[in-house]
C-alpha cells in the first residue's frame, strides 16, 4: 500500500473519530454530566469541566495529526511487516499479550488501586503492561511512568484540586 492510500485510509479515520468526539462533546457531555444551575467558577470547577477538557484535547490531537497527513502523507508510514513479525511472532504471542493487558488493567482497578492507591498503581500498571507490550529497558520504563504519573499528579491534584484514591494502605 502506498503513502498517499495509507494516508487517504488515515485520514478517513481521524474524521470519523473527530465526528465521534464531536457527538460526545455537543450531545452526551450536554445529557450525561449535567451542571448545576447557577453553578459559578467562585464555587469550583463544574462537573463537565474535565469531560470537556479531555474532549477539547483530543479534538486537537485529530486536529494535528490530520493537519500532519495532509501536508505530508509520507508520515502515514506504519511499520514494515518484519519488524511487526520479530515483535510478535504469533498471533497466540498477540493473544497473550492483549489477555495479559486486560488481566493488568483489572488488577490495577480492583486489587491495586483500593490496597496501595491510584499514584503508585499506576506505575506499577505502566511498568507491566511496557514490560508486557516488550519493552525491555527497565530504567527507561521506570522513567517513563514515575514522568506520567507525575504529570497526572500535577494535573488532578495541583491544579484541579482532585485527590485520586489513596488506598487503604497510604491513606488509611
Amino acid at each position: 500500500m502506498t503513502n498517499n492510500a495509507l494516508a487517504r485510509r488515515e485520514i478517513r479515520l481521524l474524521i470519523l473519530l473527530f465526528a465521534v468526539n464531536a457527538i460526545f462533546y455537543l450531545f452526551v457531555i450536554q445529557i450525561g454530566i449535567p451542571d448545576p444551575d447557577g453553578f459559578g467558577i467562585s464555587q469550583g470547577l463544574p462537573p463537565s469541566f474535565t469531560a470537556r477538557v479531555t474532549v477539547i484535547l483530543i479534538g486537537l490531537i485529530l486536529a494535528l495529526r490530520l493537519i500532519q497527513l495532509m501536508l505530508n502523507p509520507a508520515a502515514a508510514e506504519v511499520e514494515d511487516s518484519k519488524s511487526v513479525s520479530e515483535a510478535v511472532s504469533t498471533k497466540s504471542e498477540l493473544g497473550l499479550r492483549n489477555t495479559a493487558g486486560i488481566a493488568c488493567a483489572l488488577a490495577f482497578a480492583f486489587v491495586l488501586v483500593p490496597v496501595i492507591g491510584y499514584y503508585l498503581a499506576s506505575v506499577i500498571m505502566i511498568l507491566v503492561l511496557m514490560w508486557v507490550m516488550g519493552e525491555k529497558r527497565w530504567h527507561q520504563n521506570i522513567f517513563q511512568s514515575t514522568v506520567v504519573v507525575g504529570l497526572i499528579w500535577l494535573l488532578f491534584d495541583q491544579v484541579f484540586s482532585i485527590q485520586l484514591p489513596l488506598g487503604r494502605l497510604i491513606g488509611g
